[in-house]
């Protein structure tokens, strides 16, 4: 696992493919194929796209993973989420909107979560 202390600051635009646990502090937005980690030291101020996320620390900006979301109880989350799979452990912070719906890889088109096909009756 890679590791992003907590006496690290970046400014500019974080990439990465591999699992990352971040205790420092990211001014920009966060990209990878990865999982992320955000320990309770961590902040980021900006957009995180990955694979999936546990923050355990302090977010303000929109989260978008293909997978799971874990908002831990020691977070705080300024911000939309949109995820397959939410969890938001009581003590959590969460101020946004967030959207669960299939992974990005789901073939499902989406007209057809919203508006289910109808049941079709045949005449016996």
């Amino acid at each position: 696992m890679n590791q992003l202390f907590a006496h690290v600051e970046i400014k500019g635009t974080l990439t990465f493919s591999q699992e990352l646990l971040l205790e420092g502090r990211v001014e920009g937005d966060v990209t990878s194929t990865g999982p992320l980690i955000i320990g309770e030291k961590g902040f980021v101020k900006g957009t995180v796209t990955t694979r999936s996320v546990a923050v355990c620390g302090h977010v303000e900006g929109n989260i978008t993973v293909q997978e799971r979301c874990e908002v831990k109880s020691t977070a705080t989350v300024q911000g939309n989420i949109t995820a397959a799979t939410l969890v938001i452990e009581a003590g959590a912070t969460f101020c946004g909107r967030s959207q669960v719906r299939p992974p990005s890889s789901s073939s499902v088109p989406a007209s057809s979560v919203d508006n289910p096909p109808k049941k079709s009756q045949s005449a016996a």
